[in-house]
């Protein structure tokens, strides 16, 4: 996620990278030809800081960088279950937090961003936050207590399209489709709908109804759908990784 953000964020900002693994600084240089900063002298020439860090290594990089954060300074974390309590809690008195939940489609420019506003934290710091995240797609402005429920959705929910169409595409060999064909036709046919819902003004239930002609074959699949209850387990799937993602937050 964070080249993702660096490969198109550094077309419209001054950035300076830091990386503690050598095999990635390597990758760094070769493709973005830049150089790793020292992370103490980054943090002390920049305005903005995003720690794009894995939970296991928050601690860690916050010590790290305690010593050279002011009030000037605006820190922005990507790090799922790391709130922006935490973080403001480890570093200097009010210092300016904004928490954020990308998701995967940022890696070609198509994702959604939640971003969340910490205590101390202003409107122009929100919009500086999405000013940066909407190089890598969209962006929503919420209270950070909707963010488990937002991870379970927006966060997880890639995962979500992937299997339902790896399962799309295995049924339709199962009928007898070869695996290029069934991989044409699904990934045409979600590309498809997807732009239907956003180039449509009618949502999605009505652009189901559309295609569900009564008693025709749409509607033959959907009584198998509904038999199965498939919006409770929905519901349930989204309920199960919104608790997990409660339980990991810190």
């Amino acid at each position: 996620m964070g080249t993702a953000i660096l490969t198109r964020v550094r077309r419209k900002f001054s950035v300076k990278v830091c990386e503690a693994k050598a095999e990635r600084r390597d990758f760094l240089k070769r493709t973005y030809k830049m150089k790793c900063e020292d992370l103490a002298m980054a943090v002390k020439a920049s305005s903005v800081i995003i720690l794009a860090v894995k939970p296991q290594d928050f601690d860690t990089v916050l010590s790290e960088i305690r010593p050279f954060i002011n009030s000037k300074k605006l820190v922005i974390s990507i790090a799922a279950g790391i709130t922006s309590q935490y973080i403001e809690n480890r570093l200097v008195s009010h210092v300016r937090v904004i928490r954020t939940m990308p998701n995967m489609p940022a890696q070609i420019g198509e994702g959604i961003t939640a971003v969340c506003q910490g205590r101390f934290a202003s409107r122009t710091d929100v919009q500086l936050a999405c000013q940066i995240f909407n190089n890598v797609g969209k962006t929503v402005v919420v209270k950070e207590d909707l963010i488990d429920a937002i991870t379970a959705v927006s966060g997880s929910g890639p995962a979500y399209v992937f299997l339902f169409a790896e399962c799309l595409m295995k049924a339709a060999q199962s009928l007898g489709l070869n695996e290029d064909v069934s991989k044409k036709l699904v990934y045409e046919t979600l590309i498809g709908s997807v732009h239907l819902l956003t180039k449509f003004q009618d949502d999605a239930a009505t652009l189901r109804a559309k295609v569900t002609s009564k008693g025709g074959t749409t509607q033959a699949a959907m009584d198998v759908f509904t038999a199965r209850q498939l919006t409770e387990i929905f519901k349930e799937a989204l309920l199960a990784a919104k608790k997990r993602a409660g339980e990991l937050s810190k």
